[in-house]
């Protein structure tokens, strides 16, 4: 009896120490979401999981380029196309193969779009044409499974650098991260919530002109990446298998040239899947795209991602037959969608008064600050929208004033003209975020001061200092100063 207890004992630690180290995996692993990435993998694949069985008819496969170029909620805007985003930062031909296996357990997609860029030998010192951190973004997040031992033993093998218990046992690799965590390293609401289905926004312009490709040689060729080149067949007789259209593409600014575009036109051809090189003149110009606002280009912004979604969702209709489908998961992100691409816009706007009438929104948090004498940041032109935004009207600005404001989605929580030093600490988001905001100004003492979780984002320049947070993202999305009718970045 004595044996059974201690049996019992010792099988009841063994539990609690599992479950402990599981949890502390969990906590330790870096997350990339909106809030703190360009590039939010973590999100992303969490949010994956949570779509619908058999839902999604369209998948994307790719590096950044990928990530940044196809955004499904444009696509099912204008197409009714269900699709999904799985690219992510540097992905390898091998960890798309991967991330494909394992979303068949749970799609059954019509069509695959993979971008070849990494067909090319981007990495030579990584095994797997793949540097060792983002590897981690694009596995640590895959759910357990036969896929993702099948994934981290043959990377391991290739790679005698990794360790196949620091995949199981994260901790290992990460351990140092205890001094780093933040609130949503405990909180799944926010690590697994990805609206956007795997787009990664940017809103940085592309260039100011684009050579694009012709061909001059029709003969030449180049040997594939031959790690690349067994996991792209591995991708092929994946998707006959079940009974998957593969598109083959490039992207706008991958590299080419002659042989790189015959060699990916003659794979095609000797594989029968299609390919579309969008650096060709041709492609190119179907996308629509002016430059340098629509950065089609490398890592596409908004703007260039709408131009390419809306091309490829015609070629998905028209070509390959993918029909509509109203579908609830993507009919409850349509206006989650409109305000991110409300917020990317913000960035652009270079009118006082239209930027104070584009930040009075429900989902911003907005922070006001006058480095020195108010009346130089704010024209009597924006009193008016000022007063639109809650703010009480004032009918002119005494010299020498200082001046705070926290607006939290339309709700005016402070409001103060003075003249003496403001200082004022606060909270929002039920407490989860905590600010402190100040001014002064006096033309000798004159002071700016906008602090968020305890970083500081006031430029501190003379004038209105404006910080813009959305509630969406959970970051600051924009940071500008008003003087003398202008607005400063």
């Amino acid at each position: 009896m004595k044996h059974i207890k201690n049996a019992v004992k010792s099988l009841i630690f063994l539990m609690i120490l599992v479950v402990s180290l599981l949890k502390i995996n969990q906590i330790l692993e870096p997350k990339y979401l909106l809030l703190n990435s360009r590039w939010p993998s973590t999100s992303t694949y969490k949010q994956f999981y949570k779509m619908d069985e058999n839902s999604i008819d369209v998948l994307f496969l790719g590096s950044s380029v990928v990530a940044n170029a196809f955004i499904p909620q444009e696509i099912y805007n204008n197409y009714g196309i269900r699709s999904y985003n799985l690219g992510s930062e540097q992905q390898s031909i091998f960890i798309s193969y991967y991330w494909l296996k394992e979303s068949l357990r749970f799609q059954k997609p019509k069509v695959v779009v993979l971008d070849l860029k990494f067909m090319c030998d981007l990495h030579s010192d990584c095994p797997i044409n793949m540097e060792e951190g983002l590897i981690r973004k694009s596995l640590d997040p895959m759910h357990w499974s036969n896929v993702k031992k099948e994934a981290i033993h043959e990377l391991c093998k290739l790679d005698s650098t990794q360790s196949e218990l620091s995949y199981y046992l994260t901790n290992l690799r990460f351990h140092s991260r205890w001094t780093e965590l933040q609130e949503y390293d405990f909180d799944k609401s926010i690590i697994e919530y990805s609206p956007l289905k795997g787009y990664a926004p940017l809103t940085i312009d592309g260039p100011d002109f684009y050579k694009t490709y012709n061909q001059s040689d029709a003969t030449i060729s180049m040997e594939f990446h031959p790690l690349m080149q067994e996991y792209l067949d591995k991708i092929v007789e994946l998707c006959n298998d079940n009974n998957i259209q593969l598109v083959l593409i490039d992207l706008p600014g991958n590299e080419m040239n002659d042989a790189i575009n015959n060699t990916h036109v003659k794979y095609a051809k000797q594989n029968n899947v299609s390919y579309y090189n969008l650096c060709g003149t041709e492609y190119f110009e179907k996308l629509n795209a002016v430059l340098p606002e629509d950065g089609v280009v490398n890592h596409q912004n908004y703007l260039g991602a709408i131009k390419t979604s809306n091309f490829i969702g015609g070629l998905l209709r028209d070509t390959y037959g993918i029909a509509p489908v109203e579908d609830q998961q993507y009919e409850d992100t349509k206006e989650y969608y409109l305000e991110i691409i409300d917020s990317l816009r913000l960035s652009k706007i270079a009118d006082p008064e239209e930027y104070i009438n584009a930040i009075n929104r429900p989902y911003y948090a907005v922070f006001m600050s006058s480095y020195g004498d108010a009346a130089k940041g704010i024209s009597e032109e924006m009193l008016d929208e000022m007063a639109g935004l809650g703010l009480t009207p004032v009918d002119g600005i005494p010299p020498d004033l200082s001046f705070v404001a926290v607006i939290i989605g339309q709700s005016v929580e402070k409001e103060v003209f003075s003249t003496k030093e403001i200082n004022y600490i606060g909270s929002f988001r039920g407490g989860h975020t905590v600010y402190s905001i100040n001014s002064n100004g006096n033309e000798i003492y004159s002071s700016s001061s906008i602090m968020i979780d305890g970083q500081e984002y006031s430029p501190k320049d003379l004038g209105l200092n404006i910080v813009v947070y959305d509630l969406n993202t959970l970051k600051v999305i924009d940071v500008v100063t008003i003087l003398k009718g202008e607005i400063q970045r």
